[in-house]
């Protein structure tokens, strides 16, 4: 990521994501509260690889999942796994998203959340070895349709940053 095209850009707003990821809530806030917090990596990886695949690629995308393994202190190569095959998917259909409407995007968004969610859900569940619990399923599908719920206005503020900052 070449600074002088921009690539500062694409690292403060991983950075960014990487923030709001571990923000923790107020003191005396119900915990059910912190499920309607989105995966916000996931969409801005997911925004970067559509809008300029060849500034972002999976081994990036696997070196960023690596952070936030480390920053969540989960399994090491989770997040990397599951943001390595969310890149390659988007890297592989990048022509074809870039021309579905903001709804269709935000379905496949919906899609990925999940299947990316439920794979932190096994890994938790495998070593951690906790037994299986609705709440967790339940609070995993939350996480996701909250992730498609944002990838709207998280796309127009990354797209309006991409434009006006001139990444390439």
């Amino acid at each position: 990521m070449s600074p002088a095209r921009g690539g500062w850009v694409i690292l403060l707003s991983v950075v960014l994501a990487m923030l709001l990821s571990v923000v923790q809530l107020p003191q005396g806030t119900p915990d059910w509260l912190a499920w309607l917090r989105p995966n916000w990596l996931l969409l801005v990886v997911f925004y970067w690889v559509m809008a300029l695949p060849h500034r972002l690629g999976l081994i990036t995308a696997w070196l960023i999942g690596l952070f936030a393994d480390v920053l969540h202190g989960e399994a090491l190569g989770v997040n990397a796994f599951g943001l390595a095959g969310i890149t390659y998917v988007t890297w592989s259909l990048y022509e074809r998203l870039r021309m579905y409407t903001r709804a269709q995007q935000a379905l496949l968004v919906l899609v990925l959340a999940t299947l990316l969610e439920l794979v932190l859900l096994a890994a938790q569940l495998v070593t951690l070895g906790l037994s299986f619990e609705w709440m967790g399923l339940v609070q995993t599908l939350v996480t996701a349709v909250m992730t498609a719920l944002f990838w709207p206005p998280v796309f127009l503020v990354l797209r309006w940053l991409r434009r006006h900052l001139k990444v390439v």
